[in-house]
C-alpha cells in the first residue's frame, strides 16, 4: 500500500473539483499529483462516475496519468477500512468518510474497469481523431479514414512536391513562382524549400478562396513594405551635376573623407553618362557592407538629399524583391498545398496537423458541435488540460470552443461542470509546433469571459513550491533569471520557487568555458565529462539510470558522449532519437538493398563488398573493378556481379541467395535473414562496437512495423525509409543507464545529477517572418479569420522593414532559448553540472554558457569552477 500523499494548501484548493481552476504551475510543483487527485476526487463524487475529459501533450504522459489513477483504485478496491478511511480523507465530501464512502469507493475500481471510457485521458489529437473517426461524415470526411505516420507524411510531401515540379499540365503562375524561387536558392537547398512549403500548409487550409486570401495577401505585404506608397523620384541631372561642382570646394580633414569624395565624384559622373545603373551608383552614398548611408557624408548638407534619396530608392527597390520573392512562395506554397491535399485525398489519409484542423472546422459549426458532444458516451462534466503552455493556437480555439458550449447546460448538486487548466508558460519551448506563451495568457482571459457570460468564475492559482529539486538548484535558477540583464534580454520574469527540499544536500558546478583554441577537441572535452561520470558513479547508491545528460542538438556531441561511455563500459541508455541512417551498419545494409534491386549497379556493389558483411579488402576492390574495365571506349562496362565468382566464390555465393531472397520477402524477413546468415551481425559489432546493436535493433523494428503496415517491395521500402528521415524515437523515462536526451526531450523527465554540455549555441531564425498584429503597423489591417501573411527573406535579402520583422523574430526565439534552459536546469534534483565548447576563443554573448558564467562569475574558485551548495547560496 503505497503512502498516501499530502497537498499542500494550494495544490489541495487546484485539486477541488466545484472550482474552475487556472493553475500557473513551476517546474517541480507536483502539477501531476494535483491532477491525479483532481481526477480521483471528481470519480469518487460524480453520481455518474463519469463525464471526464483529460487532454495532456503526449502519449506517454496520458498512459503515465492512467497507470497512476489505476493504481489508486485499485489500492481503494484492495485496502483494509483503516487504510481506505485515510486514502479518502480529502476525497471525500465527508470529512470523516462513512461506511458508505468506503464502499462506494470499492465500486469505483469495478465500475472503471467495466466502462474505462467514463474517464478519457487523451492528448489532444488523440481526442480529435476520436471525434473525427466517430462523425467523419459531419467533419467531411471518408468514413473509412487512414492516419499517416510521420515517415508515412514524409513520403507523400515528397511526392507533392516532385508531382508539382514535374506537372506536364502547370499553370503560369505556378511556373514562374519555380522559376524565381530557383534562381534565389543557391544557398538554400531543395530540401530546405519542402520543408519551407510543407511548413505552410496547415495554413492554407482554413482558406476558402485562395483568389480573394491571395489579394488580402498583397495587400497586407505591399503594406508592410511600405510599397503602397509612391516610389521615391528620379534623380534630376542639374542636381548632381552641381554636386560634381561643390564637391571640390569642400575641406577634406582625413585621407578618408577625400577618397570617399573622389569616389562619389567618379560614380556621379558615370551615372549621368548612363555607363553605370542605380546598383552601381548607389555606393557612391551608401556602405558597401550594410547598405546604409555613410555617415562621414552626412554633415555635407549640399550631399544630403540625393543620399536620402538613393537610400530610399534601394530601400524601396529591396522591397520590391522582397515582395515578389514572398508572392513565388506563396504561389508555390499555394500549389503545393492543393497538391498534398490531392495525394491523401486519393490515399484517404490525414496527418497529425488534419487532426486538429477538421476538428476546429467541425466546432466552429455551433449547430454541429452541440449536436457532436451530445453522442458522445457520457455528457462532459468535467474537462482538464495538461501542459496548457505547450497548446498551439489552432488547440485553443477547439479548447475555447468546447467551453463556450461546456457551461451552458448549467449545474446541479451532483453534476457540475467544472475546467482545470494547468501550465507554465516558462516552459513553453514547443514554438516550432505552433506553441504560443502569449497564447496562454490570452485563452485564459478569452475562456474567463466565457465562464462569466455563464454566472461563473475561474480562480487563478499559483504552485510555486518544488518538490523535486534541491535548494543549490532552485536559488541558482532563481538568481540567474531574476538578473536584470537577463530579464533585460529575454523578458523572461521568473516566480520565485519555495523549496520544500531545503535542507537536503545539493551541488551546481559551472565549469570555464572549454577553447578549441587551447589544443582541445570535441573527443577531448567529452572525455573530461565522462571522467566527472566516472566518479559520481562511485558514489554510494547513484547507478547510470540516476545521471542524465542534456543537449540542444543530438550532433555532433551525442555520437561521441555514447562512444566514450560505452568505451569506459558505462551503462548508456543512448540517445531519446536516433537518425538510423547515420550509422555505418545501416548504410552498409541499404547498399545491400540497392544492390539487390539492381544487380548491375556497381558501385553499390562495391561498398557492400567492402563493408563489414563481406571485408573484401581496397586492393580486392580494385582487382574486380579491372577485370571489367573495357578494353576499347565503344565497350560497355560488364557488372561486377558477372564475375565475382571467378575471384570469391564463396562472396558469390553469398550474395546470390541474398538476391534471390529479396525478391519474394518482406524488409524484415529480408535482413533478419541477412543479419543471422554468416555471422554479419557478429562480424558488424566485432568491427563497429556494440553502439551498433540497438541502431540494427531499432532498424528491424522499423522493418517489421512497415511490414505489417505497408504495402509494396523493398523498393517501395527503401523509398519510405529514405524519404521518411528514419528517425526512431524512445522512451528514455524507462532506461537503466544513462540517458542522453535533448531538451526538448526532457519535458517531464528528471534525474538526480544532470548534466548541461551544449550550452553555446545560439538559437537560428526561420527565413519566414509573419505579419502579426504584434509586429504590423496601425496602417496595415490583420484580419483574424484569415492566416497571417507573412515575408520571406530569400538569401541575401536585406530591407529595413524585414529587419524589423526579423528583430523581433530573433526577440522571440531568444526567449523561448531562455525557456528551454530553465526546463534543462530544473530536471536536476540534486546535483547540476554545466559545461561549455567552443572552438573559437568565446562564447555568443547570450549563450547559456556566457551568461551563466558571466552571473556567478564573483563565486568561482582558484580553478575557475563555480560551485553552488548549501552553504553558499546566492541570495
Amino acid at each position: 500500500m503505497s503512502k498516501k500523499l499530502s497537498l499542500s494548501p494550494e495544490q489541495d484548493l487546484a485539486a477541488n473539483p466545484l472550482e474552475n481552476v487556472w493553475v500557473q504551475a513551476n517546474a517541480g510543483t507536483g502539477k501531476t499529483s494535483v491532477l491525479v487527485q483532481r481526477l480521483l476526487r471528481i470519480m469518487f463524487r460524480a453520481d455518474n462516475g463519469g463525464g471526464i475529459l483529460c487532454l495532456t501533450y503526449t502519449n506517454a504522459a496520458a498512459g503515465e496519468m492512467r497507470n497512476r489513477i489505476l493504481k489508486a483504485l485499485r489500492e481503494w478496491a484492495m485496502a483494509t477500512d483503516d487504510e481506505l478511511t485515510e486514502l479518502l480523507r480529502g476525497v471525500s465530501t465527508n470529512k470523516n468518510p462513512t461506511a458508505d464512502d468506503l464502499a462506494h469507493a470499492r465500486e469505483i475500481f469495478f465500475t472503471y474497469i467495466d466502462n474505462p471510457d467514463i474517464l478519457k485521458i487523451k492528448t489532444i489529437h488523440g481526442f480529435c481523431e476520436e471525434i473525427l473517426r466517430r462523425f467523419p461524415l459531419e467533419a467531411g470526411l471518408s468514413p473509412s479514414w487512414t492516419l499517416v505516420s510521420d515517415t508515412s507524411q514524409k513520403v507523400l510531401l515528397r511526392d507533392a512536391f516532385d508531382r508539382l515540379i514535374n506537372s506536364s499540365v502547370p499553370t503560369p503562375r505556378t511556373t514562374n513562382a519555380f522559376a524565381r524561387i530557383v534562381e534565389r536558392i543557391s544557398e538554400y537547398s531543395v530540401d530546405n524549400l519542402l520543408k519551407t512549403l510543407s511548413s505552410q500548409v496547415k495554413y492554407f487550409f482554413q482558406v476558402d478562396n485562395i483568389d480573394n486570401y491571395r489579394n488580402y495577401f498583397i495587400d497586407t505585404t505591399k503594406n508592410f513594405l511600405k510599397l503602397n506608397l509612391p516610389k521615391p523620384p528620379e534623380a534630376i541631372p542639374a542636381n548632381l551635376q552641381k554636386i560634381i561642382e561643390m564637391v571640390p570646394t569642400v575641406q577634406k580633414p582625413t585621407k578618408t573623407l577625400a577618397a570617399r569624395l573622389d569616389t562619389l565624384v567618379n560614380l556621379t559622373k558615370q551615372y549621368l553618362d548612363k555607363t553605370i545603373d542605380f546598383d552601381e551608383y548607389k555606393f557612391a552614398y551608401l556602405t558597401a557592407s550594410a547598405l546604409t548611408p555613410i555617415s562621414g557624408l552626412k554633415n555635407l548638407d549640399f550631399l544630403t538629399d540625393e543620399q536620402t534619396r538613393v537610400y530610399d530608392t534601394l530601400q524601396y527597390n529591396q522591397a520590391q524583391d522582397i515582395f515578389n520573392d514572398t508572392m513565388a512562395l506563396f504561389d508555390l506554397s499555394a500549389a503545393f498545398s492543393s497538391e498534398y491535399s490531392k495525394i491523401k485525398q486519393q490515399c484517404n489519409a490525414l496527418d497529425f496537423d488534419d487532426m486538429i484542423l477538421y476538428t476546429r472546422r467541425l466546432f466552429s459549426k455551433p449547430e454541429t458541435m452541440g449536436w457532436v458532444l451530445s453522442q458522445l458516451d457520457l455528457s462532459l462534466s468535467h474537462i482538464l488540460l495538461d501542459e496548457a503552455q505547450d497548446t498551439s493556437p489552432a488547440q485553443w480555439d477547439i479548447l475555447r470552443m468546447m467551453a463556450g458550449d461546456f457551461f451552458a447546460d448549467g449545474d446541479t448538486p451532483h453534476d457540475v461542470h467544472a475546467l482545470f487548466v494547468v501550465g507554465d508558460s516558462k516552459q513553453s519551448i514547443y514554438g516550432f509546433q505552433g506553441a504560443d506563451p502569449t497564447a496562454f495568457a490570452d485563452s485564459r482571459a478569452d475562456i474567463a469571459t466565457q465562464i462569466e457570460q455563464n454566472m461563473r468564475t475561474i480562480r487563478e492559482i499559483p504552485l510555486a513550491q518544488s518538490f523535486r529539486s534541491a535548494a543549490p538548484v532552485l536559488k541558482t535558477v532563481d538568481a540567474f533569471f531574476s538578473n536584470p540583464e537577463i530579464v533585460r534580454v529575454t523578458n523572461f520574469h521568473n516566480n520565485n520557487h519555495k523549496c520544500f527540499r531545503q535542507n537536503e544536500p545539493g551541488l551546481v558546478e559551472i565549469h570555464p568555458l572549454t577553447r578549441g583554441d587551447d589544443g582541445i577537441d570535441k573527443k577531448q572535452y567529452i572525455a573530461k565529462i565522462a571522467d566527472n561520470i566516472e566518479q559520481i558513479l562511485k558514489v554510494p547508491n547513484i547507478t547510470p539510470g540516476d545521471i542524465m545528460v542534456l543537449l540542444c542538438k543530438r550532433d555532433p556531441l551525442g555520437p561521441i558522449l555514447v562512444k566514450e561511455l560505452k568505451r569506459r563500459k558505462i551503462e548508456v541508455a543512448g540517445s531519446d532519437r536516433i537518425t538510423l541512417p547515420d550509422f555505418p551498419a545501416i548504410r552498409d545494409l541499404l547498399n545491400l538493398t540497392r544492390f539487390c534491386l539492381n544487380t548491375d549497379d556497381n558501385y553499390s556493389l562495391c561498398c557492400t563488398l567492402k563493408s563489414q558483411l563481406f571485408r573484401l579488402t581496397e586492393a580486392d576492390i580494385l582487382k574486380l573493378c579491372n577485370a571489367v574495365n573495357p578494353v576499347t571506349k565503344k565497350q560497355k562496362q560488364k557488372p561486377i556481379f558477372d564475375i565475382l565468382d571467378r575471384f570469391f566464390p564463396d562472396v558469390h555465393a553469398a550474395l546470390k541467395e541474398i538476391v534471390t531472397a529479396s525478391t519474394t520477402q518482406g524488409p524484415y524477413s529480408f535482413f533478419t535473414g541477412v543479419l543471422n546468415s554468416h555471422n554479419a551481425r557478429e562480424n558488424m559489432i566485432a568491427a563497429l562496437g556494440e553502439q551498433i546493436i540497438d541502431p540494427l535493433e531499432e532498424f528491424l523494428t522499423m522493418c517489421l512495423a512497415y511490414e505489417r503496415t505497408q504495402p509494396g517491395t523493398l523498393h517501395h521500402f527503401l523509398k519510405w525509409f529514405i524519404t521518411g528521415d528514419s528517425e526512431s524515437k524512445r522512451d528514455m523515462d524507462k532506461s537503466r543507464g544513462i540517458r542522453i536526451v535533448t531538451v526538448h526531450g526532457s519535458k517531464g523527465l528528471e534525474a538526480k545529477a544532470i548534466f548541461l554540455v551544449d550550452t553555446t549555441d545560439m538559437p537560428k531564425t526561420d527565413p519566414i517572418y509573419q505579419i502579426t498584429p504584434q509586429i504590423a503597423p496601425a496602417n496595415v489591417p490583420v484580419r483574424p479569420d484569415l492566416p497571417s501573411p507573412w515575408l520571406w527573406q530569400a538569401p541575401g535579402s536585406k530591407n529595413a522593414a524585414l529587419t524589423a520583422a526579423a528583430d523581433i523574430q530573433k526577440a522571440q526565439k531568444l526567449e523561448e532559448h531562455y525557456r528551454l534552459l530553465y526546463v534543462a536546469m530544473t530536471r536536476a534534483c540534486d546535483n547540476l553540472y554545466i559545461y561549455g565548447y567552443v572552438p573559437q576563443k568565446s562564447a555568443p554573448e547570450n549563450s547559456w554558457h556566457a551568461r551563466l558564467y558571466q552571473t556567478f562569475e564573483h563565486m568561482a574558485g582558484p580553478d575557475g569552477i563555480i560551485r553552488i551548495t548549501n552553504d553558499n547560496m546566492p541570495a
